[in-house]
């Protein structure tokens, strides 16, 4: 895994459920899009602007060879990096997944 770097084109803001969804048709070979669902202690303290019940602040993009991570933090998108699939020394994903759901897509994990 690299070091997390900002998503420059992004939103300084969390995304919308919808938002995120439209990620199958941004990512190349994007298959599925997993969110985690955080409660509101952990939203406020990510967002500090009133944020919505919904809002998307960590993601998982599935794509046919990877999984891509994402997180909202201080205002920005970071991109944590990408696991490939076929990578026999990574971690399994299965264990990060179970806090996450699929918001869009079909995943082969799921």
């Amino acid at each position: 895994m690299n070091e997390p770097e900002p998503v420059d084109d992004w939103p300084h803001r969390p995304f919308s459920p919808a938002e995120a969804s439209a990620l199958l048709d941004d990512i190349d070979g994007a298959t599925a899009v997993w969110v985690m669902h955080h409660d509101n202690d952990v939203r406020s303290a990510v967002v500090l602007d009133d944020p919505p019940e919904d809002a998307v602040i960590d993601m998982v993009v599935e794509t046919d060879t990877a999984f891509e991570m994402y997180s909202y933090t201080s205002g920005v998108w970071m991109d944590y990096g990408t696991q490939q699939k076929d990578d026999p020394d990574a971690p399994p994903m299965a264990g990060t997944l179970e806090s996450y759901d699929v918001l869009a897509g079909e995943s082969e994990t799921a």
